[in-house]
């Protein structure tokens, strides 16, 4: 699938096929490969697709030249009064970290990654995000969306947040020293559920807001599959060896 920016209308970059595009050329490398691609690679792979896609904004949001209304370990968030909106980017040349992840891998996320979480973000968990696209920084890309604001607070307690999740189905289990969390029906896992990436509404329901989400397959989701099987309700450590 081929598109290009209207960089009048820069959110309109539809993220359903910017990972489309993204995945199709990454299939096509391990192919030829016959194996694995891995973070370098796909950082390669990305800047080619968002060159020839014409990704790369022609200048910055003016929010990146103001103080920020809030930062983490991978964004700086400004808030968008006018829209009811957050405007998100991320730290130069980081994508946030994979949930789970081989030896032989980096334990950072890629944007292809990055992005592939935001649209599971959208489909699982009812968000709507939207992807405005790629600035060039001297220290590397920054990518930037845009994110809904949700009215309410942060979630009162780490037991509301492990209750929500458990009560939905999901399965606790440790990866890389804190806990996570795993959907047997859709093979995703979670991770980075702190009580500032969900909300807690008027309604008394919680909503993840910037959750690390991963779709697991092959011998990772084998492993994870058989870590949460024990019936044990308490988070079990993993090995990805």
């Amino acid at each position: 699938m081929s598109f290009h920016v209207d960089h009048a209308n820069p959110e309109r970059i539809p993220l359903e096929a910017c990972i489309e595009t993204l995945r199709g050329r990454l299939e096509a490398v391990s192919r030829i490969q016959g194996g694995h691609t891995y973070y370098q690679e796909e950082l390669r792979i990305f800047n080619e697709v968002a060159n020839e896609q014409g990704w790369f904004l022609p200048s910055a949001p003016a929010e990146l030249s103001l103080p920020p209304s809030d930062e983490g370990n991978e964004h700086q968030v400004w808030f968008r009064e006018a829209h009811g909106t957050f405007l998100k980017a991320t730290w130069p040349g980081f994508f946030g970290l994979r949930v789970v992840y081989r030896p032989d891998e980096e334990s950072k996320a890629s944007p292809i990654d990055y992005l592939e979480r935001w649209l599971l973000h959208n489909a699982f968990f009812a968000d709507q995000v939207r992807f405005l696209g790629v600035v060039p920084t001297p220290d590397g890309n920054r990518l930037i969306i845009e994110q809904p604001a949700i009215a309410g607070i942060p979630a009162t307690s780490e037991a509301q947040i492990r209750d929500f999740f458990i009560g939905n189905g999901w399965k606790a289990f440790t990866s890389d020293g804190e806990t996570a969390f795993f959907d047997p029906k859709n093979g995703l896992a979670i991770s980075d559920t702190h009580r500032g990436n969900l909300i807690l509404m008027a309604d008394g329901l919680l909503a993840p807001i910037d959750l690390r989400i991963q779709k697991l397959s092959g011998s990772i989701l084998d492993i994870v599959k058989s870590l949460t099987a024990a019936p044990s309700t308490a988070p079990q450590p993993t090995n990805f060896e």
